[in-house]
């Protein structure tokens, strides 16, 4: 289970796109932005802080078992990810993600993973950059794409994508769409299909609003598929946030704890 527990934690429609002169969607105040607008937007309203504090609570459901979990999370900006994953008041994970190192504590199993960044996706089976992780959980897009992609307009909604929307996503090994709130560039879902896998992730945010002055999505819901088959589903209610000069990510490894083989 904790390969998907980690890809939920980390660890997320049919028109050819259309340039589009002067305002044609009247009630889509951003239906013209282009992808490097939506960027340029949104990287310009971004919470600003050195380390924010984000405690959540987690359902998970993984082959027809369902899981109640904690999960409390330290965010270093641009730099650290830090997760604690408890049930019943009781540690099970510890996950320390850096840009150049992953590490990753199973206190039930007692074992251990330590590496370099780019062996996280030997363990989630996707690869993913770094902001994508910290981004997940504060509802910021990351683009997946370098090029412009194409964009759709479907009132209340704008949705950038990484091949037209009338091709089949399974035609290739990557597929990314985003999708925005016409009124206010509110990210409203993501998803990545990995073509060599054929898994699929996909991310939806809910119930936006004020969270200890934070302006954030309360839910999030994150749903892993293989195919047309669920392979998790994770309901995430966050519940505090909170911003420091400093926090420390506090993991260790001890000494008889064994060392997970990745394949």
């Amino acid at each position: 289970m904790w390969r998907f527990l980690l890809l939920a934690l980390i660890c997320l429609a049919g028109c050819k796109s259309k340039q589009y002169l002067g305002n044609e969607y009247p009630n889509c105040k951003y239906g013209t932005y282009s992808k490097d607008d939506v960027i340029h937007k949104l990287d310009s309203s971004s919470i600003h802080f050195n380390w924010m504090k984000i405690k959540t609570k987690v359902d998970v459901e993984y082959q027809e078992k369902k899981y109640n979990l904690q999960v409390q999370l330290r965010v270093r900006n641009d730099s650290a990810v830090f997760a604690k994953v408890s049930k019943s008041g009781i540690t099970a994970i510890k996950l320390l993600v850096t840009k150049d190192t992953v590490v990753f504590v199973d206190r039930i199993n007692k074992n251990y993973f330590n590496g370099h960044y780019s062996e996280l996706q030997k363990l989630i089976n996707v690869s993913v950059p770094f902001g994508f992780i910290q981004n997940l959980f504060l509802s910021q897009p990351t683009f997946l794409f370098k090029d412009n992609g194409f964009k759709k307009v479907q009132e209340p909604l704008i949705t950038y994508s990484s091949k037209a929307f009338d091709t089949e996503k399974k035609d290739s090994n990557f597929h990314q769409t985003q999708s925005f709130t016409c009124d206010s560039l509110r990210l409203k879902s993501v998803s990545v299909f990995d073509g060599k896998t054929e898994k699929e992730v996909r991310v939806n945010y809910d119930k936006y609003g004020d969270i200890n002055g934070y302006p954030l999505n309360k839910k999030i819901y994150i749903h892993g598929m293989k195919g047309e088959f669920p392979i998790i589903l994770a309901d995430i209610e966050l519940k505090r946030i909170k911003t420091f000069d400093d926090l420390m990510a506090p993991i260790d490894i001890p000494d008889d704890y064994k060392r997970l083989e990745i394949k």
